[in-house]
């Protein structure tokens, strides 16, 4: 029941991540990130045992998807400083846990070449992004638009480092997506699930295969993506006050990351240990 708990609060955090700052970079934090991507690309592989792994991170998911989905668009559109410095946080929290994990079987030098082309790539993608003009919120999004957008909010959620939830934004259609999964409104969900689940399948299978053959360059490639998605979250304030209070925001979040990072270690390590005395 313990794990079971432990799992859904896993969900939940990852479920609000993946309205905001991206579910990736927490998942891995959090120590499921792995095992979900195979999960995902190979669902009927050892069924019972997997569903019984995920169904509480899917709960988790869902029910903080359902409930926090309205809270951050209002959050969004009311507070956008703090709550980007509330993202900043988060992300620079979670880069500690990225590094432990990317040398966990040794580092080579050869692996900041991946870290450095994630930067180029993820630079380009923020300059693309700034250059589009952020629009008035649209009311009509047809079936192959929420497809496409659907697949572009997949590979933010799926790939961890990167964050696509602020391209939707400035594009005007995060609020109407919003209020179509807030509302059940099925004619906005299913076409957007399609293009979400299409890229998911396709990019866990990928993700899968690079960190069995190439762990230690796909994890610093992670770490390239966090750090220049950090400049995608960067606020504009009007006042030095704004300044003071955001990175009070920022400084708390981050710690709140560093402390889930801490607390999960601590139960890994109990489960751990029990494992050993069972052996």
């Amino acid at each position: 029941m313990k794990e079971i708990i432990t799992k859904t609060i896993k969900g939940m955090i990852v479920g609000v991540a993946s309205l905001t700052a991206g579910a990736g970079t927490l998942a891995i934090v959090l120590g499921i990130y792995d095992r979900c991507m195979e999960i995902i690309a190979n669902p009927f592989k050892n069924f019972k045992e997997n569903l019984k792994y995920i169904w509480p991170i899917l709960l988790g998911i869902v029910i903080s998807a359902i409930c926090c989905a309205n809270v951050v668009k209002f959050l969004l559109q009311n507070y956008n400083s703090y709550t980007m410095c509330a993202f900043l946080g988060i992300i620079i929290g979670g880069i500690p846990t990225l590094i432990a994990t990317a040398n966990k079987k040794g580092f080579k030098k050869k692996y900041l070449l991946s870290m450095f082309l994630a930067l180029i790539v993820t630079v380009i993608i923020t300059m693309i992004a700034s250059n589009t003009k952020e629009g008035k919120i649209v009311e009509y999004l047809s079936v192959p638009e929420l497809i496409m957008y659907g697949a572009i909010y997949a590979w933010g959620a799926v790939m961890p480092g990167m964050t696509t939830v602020h391209i939707l934004l400035y594009m005007g259609v995060l609020a109407p997506i919003l209020d179509g999964f807030t509302t059940l409104n099925f004619g906005i969900i299913i076409p957007f699930g399609v293009g979400y689940i299409a890229i998911a399948l396709t990019t866990a299978g990928l993700i899968t295969y690079l960190f069995k053959r190439f762990y230690g360059m796909t994890y610093y490639a992670i770490i390239g993506f966090s750090v220049t998605s950090l400049v995608m979250f960067i606020p504009k304030f009007s006042n030095v006050t704004e300044v003071v209070i955001g990175i009070i925001i920022g400084i708390v979040f981050c710690a709140l990351m560093l402390a889930i990072t801490k607390v999960d270690k601590i139960i890994e390590e109990s489960k751990e240990k029990i494992r050993r005395k069972l052996e």
